[in-house]
């Protein structure tokens, strides 16, 4: 869609079809033929407890059902040879698994008395659900404060009283989660503001129609 076609020419347009910075890597990751696979989201660190010039390149992609999903070997192999003939002769890569934190949001909102609570609670999951339908990048932080901006802008909401995220902790059903451990609470701001990621992880808010609820008062 645009929104993705927008974040891949964002990361080429710098790119003089030579792997040199950590934003050429990661172009050249978007560009390779979808033949070999596909790589949803990807992110090059610098190892610092390397003595050479190694990269470590963090890689998810999705399923079937646009969820999350750990890039299979032939995937990882296809990339390692894409990527040879355009990196620096020193660099060496490892391409490891982005680690996926599953979220959820809860909110309590002010609703208009000329709508209906069933109406603007509709209105607010809709909304939400193709906010969070855009995948971030790995350790992109989620912003508590954006959760606020888009139901304020919901027709039939005057105020929103609460925002709160949780990581899900367990699979529901046939719903399953990532069982990655992270301390929520340790990663928030002091003002509360945003949540940070660690810079090999990427949050999904994987089933929006489950994992987003709401009140209306």
């Amino acid at each position: 869609n645009s929104d993705e076609l927008r974040h891949r020419i964002r990361g080429s347009f710098a790119t003089q079809n030579r792997a040199v910075t950590q934003q050429d890597y990661e172009s050249f990751v978007y560009q390779m033929p979808p033949k070999f696979g596909s790589i949803k989201r990807c992110r090059v660190l610098r190892d610092n407890d390397s003595l050479k010039r190694n990269l470590n390149l963090y890689v998810i992609s999705e399923d079937s059902f646009g969820l999350m999903t750990p890039a299979n070997d032939v995937l990882k192999s296809n990339l390692k040879v894409w990527l040879q003939k355009n990196k620096m002769i020193n660099d060496t890569i490892d391409i490891l698994d982005a680690r996926v934190i599953n979220l959820t949001i809860d909110f309590v909102a002010v609703g208009s008395l000329e709508k209906t609570k069933i109406e603007v609670l509709t209105a607010a999951y809709e909304r939400l659900q193709e906010r969070f339908s855009r995948l971030p990048d790995i350790g992109e932080p989620i912003f508590i404060t954006d959760v606020y901006k888009e139901l304020r802008n919901v027709e039939g909401i005057l105020d929103v009283t609460d925002v709160k995220i949780n990581k899900r902790n367990a699979d529901v059903g046939e719903r399953i989660y990532s069982d990655v451990s992270f301390n929520l609470e340790k990663m928030t701001s002091s003002d509360n503001r945003m949540i940070e990621m660690p810079k090999n992880v990427i949050y999904e808010i994987r089933y929006p129609e489950f994992d987003i609820k709401g009140v209306i008062v």
